[in-house]
């Protein structure tokens, strides 16, 4: 028959091996009734302009309308939150409905909102399902 003392220790580590389990975190959900969207589409305005600079100083090709940016703005936790930045024409090409050209977080759902913008540096879209007057 085991010792008392065996029978303890073996308890202790069976309670302390439970204890090291772990559960995966629960991700908050977002009340997006609570986001400004208005203010972060122009958050996300502001931010295009910069990556966009960026893209002109580096002598980037934007010819073809590529993706500048898979997460221009927002937390990409939350897709609803999450802005890309598309390079595309005006009048649009075939390039521009390119999935290669087009950013990949908004093709796969990973980001809900998206600033168009031409080769030229002008603003041609701002759309967020939550927006108004898209």
């Amino acid at each position: 028959m085991p010792s008392m003392k065996k029978i303890i220790i073996t308890l202790g580590l069976i309670l302390a091996l439970a204890g090291c389990a772990t559960t995966a975190p629960v991700k908050p959900t977002l009340d997006v009734s609570k986001l400004n969207m208005q203010l972060e589409a122009q958050l996300a305005q502001d931010e295009a302009n910069k990556v966009y600079q960026k893209a002109v100083k580096n002598k980037l090709d934007l010819s073809k309308g590529p993706c500048l940016s898979n997460t221009l703005y927002g937390n990409e936790e939350y897709p609803e939150t999450l802005w890309i930045l598309d390079i595309v024409h005006n009048p649009r090409t075939a390039a521009d409905d390119d999935p290669a050209n087009q950013c990949s977080a908004y093709l796969t759902g990973k980001a809900r909102n998206f600033i168009e913008m031409d080769p030229a540096g002008n603003i041609l879209r701002v759309y967020s399902p939550l927006l108004k007057n898209n």
